[in-house]
């Protein structure tokens, strides 16, 4: 029933309040929907058409049509790009381990190394875990796939666990009657993916990330940083200098008070008249 009123109120065009409960308990999100793109959502019984910004949830599918395409940010670090005619679908978000799988069609992604955490793309064919990559997949009908390595790096395991490890700018094809071919060099006009741009839930997530690397609080880190600089660009010998500096005006100041002052006590005093 949770199911088929998100799927109601989203096909309905649901208003500002929704949105905001979706925020909040955020897994996915699709930032970018161009062409055909449809979303199942887990349990639902029917496809949704897909208007971005649309949340996601484990479980769901999106189906990109002709000329298609989707952008979807998982959280944890994880980017994705699907291009037309493709099935994919969230299995598992956690902060240990994101679980995608790529059923048909083409998919590129952008995966944030972070100590501790896994990425895994599922297909037909093969399972392949990531480390901090940027990387592409495409799907046949029949099941089979060709990995694109473009930096970090992947391990692939096939249906007749068999694993094989790629370099960057590596290529594998994986069959189902056949398992992993040999690696071999990405063809010379392929490319490496242009990154989409960061959503507002990267971001808070690569400040996060940053923050606690450091080992500070968030709502001082620019403070402790200056501060830090400070102590190391004044070292003892400036500071001497300094105060040598300020105590000097204040001794030229007090023989013009005294001048002053015999001036408007005798009028006749000879520095009077200097």
């Amino acid at each position: 029933m949770k199911y088929l009123l998100m799927v109601c109120l989203a096909a309905l065009g649901a208003g500002p309040g929704f949105a905001q409960e979706q925020e909040q308990a955020f897994t996915a999100k699709v930032f970018t929907a161009k062409g055909t793109v449809d979303c199942l959502k887990k349990g639902a019984p029917a496809w949704v058409p897909v208007t971005a910004p649309f949340m996601l949830e484990e479980g769901d599918k999106i189906k990109t049509g002709f000329e298609g395409k989707a952008e979807i940010y998982i959280k944890y670090g994880s980017k994705i790009r699907l291009v037309s005619d493709t099935l994919f679908i969230v299995k598992k978000v956690s902060q240990q381990e994101n679980i995608v799988e790529v059923a048909r069609g083409k998919m590129q992604a952008w995966i944030r190394k972070f100590a501790g955490r896994s990425f895994s793309v599922r297909t037909p064919a093969a399972v392949c875990a990531v480390r901090g990559t940027v990387l592409a997949v495409e799907v046949t009908e029949a099941g089979e796939a060709t990995w694109d390595l473009f930096t970090g790096s992947l391990q692939i395991s096939d249906n007749r666990n068999r694993t094989v490890d790629l370099v960057p700018y590596q290529r594998l094809h994986v069959t189902q009657s056949g398992g992993a071919a040999a690696p071999e060099a990405l063809p010379s006009d392929v490319s490496r993916p242009s990154e989409p741009s960061r959503t507002k839930e990267e971001k808070a997530e690569i400040k996060a990330e940053k923050d606690m690397l450091k080992g500070k609080p968030q709502e001082k880190p620019e403070a402790g940083k200056k501060e830090e600089k400070k102590k190391d660009e004044a070292p003892a010998p400036v500071e001497e200098t300094e105060v040598l500096t300020v105590e000097e005006p204040v001794t030229s100041v007090i023989p013009t008070q005294e001048v002053q002052e015999n001036c408007d006590v005798s009028a006749s005093s000879p520095d009077c008249h200097l």
